[in-house]
C-alpha cells in the first residue's frame, strides 16, 4: 500500500508569547519556537510554557501544567492526571483524542491514527517545555488539527556534566524520587533520567483495599556532533515507562459525593490499570549551511495496557443510569455499594460485569524536513517541506469475567464468559506539508499546506469480518501579522482543521472544520499580551464510542452535523525589578468560549441523545482563567496561582443545567515556595488546592468524580 513512502512532519511558524532564547543544539532541533524577538512578528497564536515556569510548580500533572495556557480546556478523571482529557478550542477533550500530542516533534499517544486516545502521554515530571499550538500553525502537526496541537519537550542533552537528585513526599503518602546524570566529551554527551512517583491515593474504598499508584521512567538521550562539512549531528532516544494504578471507570451517586467526597463503592474493588510504554527514536540532522538544513527522525513506539474493571451489570441497567437516579434502581444502587447481595435470576440480574480491557499499541515511522531561507533584496522567504511516513495498530482483547456482590466482597461466580471485543486496527498514512514564511517591511506572510493519505483497516475476530477504508485532506493555512507601531501588532489566520474517522469506518465522513482567528499582540520591555478571538465552524463533528459509553461498540462514531465554537483568549505576561535583590514576575490568562450545535436530530451516541438547534456541546467551559505571581530572590522564591474553570455541562442543552447534568465550577489556590540554600541544594513547600475545595469534575466514566482535596507536598533538590 503506502510501503516505502517516506512521510514529513515539519515544524515551521509556530508561534508563543514568552520564551528565552533557545542555545543547545538538541532544543533547537525540536521547538517550534525562536526567540522572543522573532515571535513579535510571528502570524498566529500559540503559547509556550518554559523550564523556569514548570520548575515554579513542579506538578506531575499534566492536566495542571497545560492549563497554564489559553484556549485549553482540561477534564479531570482521577485527580492526579493520569489519563489527560485535553481539549483545544472546543475540540471534545475525551481522552485528548481529537488535538495532536507530540514528544520532541514526534506523534507520542500509541496508535495516534488508529486509536488516538491517549492512554499514554510522556510524565510531566521529566518535560523541559511544553508548546501548544494553535490557529494556522496547527496544521503542520497532523493529523488531528481541529483544535490544535501539544508538543511535549524533554531534557536536552546538557552542555556540561550534570547530576541531579530530587526527593518529595507528602499527603497521602506521595512521593517522587527523580535522578539526572549527564555527561559531555568533546562532541558526545549524554543524559540520563529515572523518575519513580506514586501515592496511596486519597479515596477510601468501603470495606478497605488499595486506590494509588505508582508510575516508574527511565529515559536516556545521547547526542554525538560530527567535526565535519557540512555540519552533522545525531541523537538517540530511548525510554521505558510503567505504571501500576488501582483506577476504576466507577464514581458515585451526587449525594453520595456530598456527603463523602473521596468514597469508592466495593463493586470497583478488583479495578487495577497496569501499563509498559517502550520508544525508541533516532535523529539525524544535517545543516549545509546557515541556510540550508535538513532534518531526519525514525521512531518507534509500543504501548501495552491492561485495565480490569467494573464495567456495570451482565443482564441490568446501565451504571450511568443507576449513579444518575438511585432511587429508581434501589437494587442494583445497593449491589454496587456492598449493602445487598447481587439477585441472580430475576428480572434484573444484579450479576456484576469486570472485564479486562486488554489492549497492545505499536506506532512507527520516518519523517523528513528541510529548511531552507533565501533573501531577496528586503524580502525574506523561509521555505519548509516536510514528509512523514507513519504505521500504528491497536490489537484489543476485551474478556468479560463474572462477579457477585456477597456480603461486600466481589466474588467470582464460576462461569467461563466470551470475549466482548476481538480484533485489530491498523493504519498506514503518508503526510506531506509544505510552507513559505515571508518577512519584509512590518510584515509577515505565511503560507502553508498539508495534505495526507490515510488507509486503515480492522478486523473484526467476533464476527469474521474486515473492513477498510482510506481518506485524503488537503488542509491550507494562511497567517499573516502586521507591526502598527513599535509595541503594537495585527495577526490573522484561517486554516482548515482535520481529524479522521476511524480505520475500517467506510461511509462515515472525517470531521472538518474552517478556523479563523484575529487579535492584536502588544509588547514592551517588561509586558508582553495577547487578545485573539477565534472561530471553529465544524462540519461534520464525530463522536467516538468508548468502553464507558452504552448501546454502541469501541471506535463506532456518529456524526453530530455542523457545529460552531467562537471565543475570546487573553494572554498578559510580565516582569519587573521591585529592587536590586527582587524580580516580580506575573501571569494573566483567560478564555472564554461558546458553542452551538446547528441542527436538530436523534442520536444513538450516549454523550449526545436528542439535540436540538442552538444546544451548547458537552464539556466546554465558558470561562476559564488563572492568575499567577511569583517573586524571586537569591535566597528565596515564592509562586501563587489561582486557576477557575466555570460549570461544565455534560449533555447537549441550554439554559440553565440540571443537576446531575453538569461539572462544579472550580477555583483552586496552588502555592510554592522556595529556599536556596547554596548553588546545589533547594528546598520547596508545594501547597495544592490549598483552601480543600471539593467539587465534582465529571459524570464520566460512570458517576460522579472528585477532584484532588489538598496536598502538601516537601521537596528537596541537589545537584552535585
Amino acid at each position: 500500500m503506502l510501503k516505502g513512502v517516506f512521510v514529513g512532519f515539519i515544524c515551521v511558524f509556530s508561534v508563543g508569547l514568552w520564551s528565552t532564547e533557545i542555545i543547545d543544539p538538541d532544543i533547537r532541533e525540536v521547538l517550534v519556537f525562536g526567540t522572543k524577538a522573532e515571535k513579535i512578528k510571528l502570524p498566529g497564536s500559540g503559547t509556550q510554557i518554559d523550564s523556569e515556569e514548570l520548575e515554579k510548580q513542579d506538578y506531575s500533572d499534566l492536566n495542571q501544567v497545560i492549563s497554564s495556557a489559553p484556549g485549553v480546556y482540561v477534564r479531570e478523571e482521577d485527580g492526579f492526571g493520569l489519563r489527560p482529557n485535553i481539549g483545544i478550542r472546543g475540540a471534545t477533550s475525551d481522552r485528548s483524542q481529537k488535538i495532536t500530542l507530540m514528544e520532541d516533534g514526534v506523534l507520542i499517544t500509541p496508535a495516534p491514527y488508529s486509536a488516538p486516545a491517549a492512554y499514554y502521554i510522556t510524565n510531566a515530571s521529566r518535560l523541559h517545555a511544553v508548546e501548544v499550538l494553535k490557529g494556522p500553525s496547527a496544521i503542520q502537526a497532523g493529523p488531528h488539527t481541529v483544535g490544535g496541537a501539544v508538543n511535549l519537550v524533554t531534557r536536552p542533552v546538557p552542555t556540561q556534566d550534570l547530576t541531579e537528585v530530587e526527593l518529595t513526599t507528602g499527603t497521602d503518602s506521595f512521593h517522587k524520587i527523580a535522578g539526572s546524570l549527564g555527561r559531555v566529551n568533546d562532541n558526545f554527551g549524554f543524559i540520563l533520567n529515572a523518575l519513580s512517583y506514586g501515592s496511596d491515593g486519597f479515596k477510601q474504598l468501603d470495606g478497605g483495599g488499595s486506590t494509588g499508584f505508582i508510575r516508574n521512567d527511565v529515559n536516556f538521550k545521547a547526542r554525538w556532533e560530527l567535526e565535519t562539512k557540512p555540519k552533522q549531528s545525531f541523537t538517540v532516544k530511548l525510554g521505558f515507562a510503567g505504571e501500576d494504578a488501582d483506577e476504576t471507570y466507577l464514581g458515585l451517586t451526587d449525594s453520595d459525593s456530598q456527603r463523602s467526597h473521596a468514597r469508592r463503592y466495593p463493586a470497583s474493588k478488583l479495578d487495577r490499570f497496569e501499563s509498559q510504554h517502550r520508544q525508541i527514536h533516532f535523529n539525524h540532522s544535517i545543516e549545509f549551511n546557515p541556510e540550508v538544513s535538513v532534518d531526519t527522525k525514525i521512531y518507534f513506539n509500543k504501548f501495552h495496557r491492561s485495565w480490569n474493571k467494573f464495567s456495570g451489570f451482565i443482564d441490568g441497567p446501565s451504571a450511568q443510569d443507576v449513579l444518575r437516579n438511585p432511587e429508581s434502581y434501589v437494587s442494583a444502587y445497593e449491589t454496587l455499594t456492598g449493602s445487598r447481595d447481587s439477585r441472580v435470576g430475576y428480572f434484573t440480574d444484579l450479576t456484576i460485569d469486570v472485564t479486562d480491557n486488554n489492549r497492545k499499541y505499536t506506532s512507527h515511522g520516518i519523517q523528513f524536513e528541510l529548511n531552507n531561507i533565501i533573501s531577496m533584496g528586503s524580502v525574506d522567504h523561509n521555505f519548509t517541506i516536510g514528509f512523514r511516513y507513519h504505521e500504528d495498530d491497536v490489537r484489543r482483547h476485551h474478556q468479560q469475567s463474572s462477579y457477585l456482590m456477597l456480603s461486600g466482597e466481589m466474588i467470582s461466580d464460576g462461569i467461563s464468559r466470551p470475549y466482548k471485543t476481538n480484533n485489530y486496527a491498523q493504519t498506514e498514512a503518508i503526510a506531506l506539508f509544505v510552507a513559505n514564511e515571508v518577512s519584509w517591511s512590518d510584515w509577515t506572510l505565511n503560507v502553508g499546506v498539508r495534505y495526507e493519505d490515510i488507509q486503515g483497516s480492522v478486523d473484526n475476530k467476533l464476527s469474521d469480518v474486515v473492513s477498510s477504508n482510506e481518506q485524503t485532506v488537503t488542509a491550507p493555512g494562511l497567517g499573516v501579522h502586521k507591526q502598527l507601531t513599535g509595541s503594537l501588532g495585527l495577526l490573522a489566520g484561517v486554516y482548515k482543521g482535520f481529524s479522521p474517522s476511524g480505520p475500517g469506518k467506510s461511509g462515515v465522513k472525517s470531521e472538518e472544520s474552517t478556523n479563523i482567528e484575529y487579535g492584536f499582540r502588544f509588547t514592551s520591555k517588561e509586558i508582553l499580551g495577547e487578545l485573539i478571538w477565534f472561530r471553529s465552524d465544524y462540519d461534520n463533528l464525530l463522536g467516538r464510542c468508548r468502553a464507558s459509553d452504552s448501546d454502541c461498540d469501541i471506535g463506532q462514531e456518529f456524526s453530530g452535523g455542523d457545529v460552531k465554537v467562537r471565543g475570546l483568549e487573553l494572554i498578559v505576561q510580565s516582569q519587573f525589578d521591585l529592587s536590586d535583590s527582587h524580580l516580580v514576575t506575573g501571569k494573566l490568562n483567560y478564555t472564554y468560549s461558546e458553542s452551538e450545535f446547528e441542527t436538530t436530530f436523534f442520536s444513538q451516541f450516549s454523550q449526545w441523545g436528542l439535540v436540538r438547534e442552538g444546544d451548547e456541546l458537552p464539556y466546554i467551559p465558558k470561562h476559564v482563567g488563572r492568575v499567577q505571581l511569583g517573586v524571586e530572590s537569591e535566597k528565596w522564591s515564592m509562586d501563587v496561582s489561582l486557576k477557575h474553570q466555570h460549570e461544565m455541562r455534560e449533555e447537549p442543552g441550554s439554559g440553565d443545567i440540571a443537576e446531575g447534568l453538569k461539572t462544579d465550577t472550580l477555583t483552586q489556590l496552588d502555592m510554592s515556595f522556595t529556599w536556596f540554600f547554596n548553588e546545589a541544594t533547594a528546598f520547596s513547600l508545594l501547597v495544592r488546592n490549598a483552601t480543600d475545595k471539593s467539587a465534582i469534575v465529571s459524570h464520566r466514566p460512570y458517576g460522579a468524580r472528585p477532584n484532588l482535596p489538598r496536598t502538601i507536598l516537601g521537596r528537596v533538590k541537589y545537584r552535585f
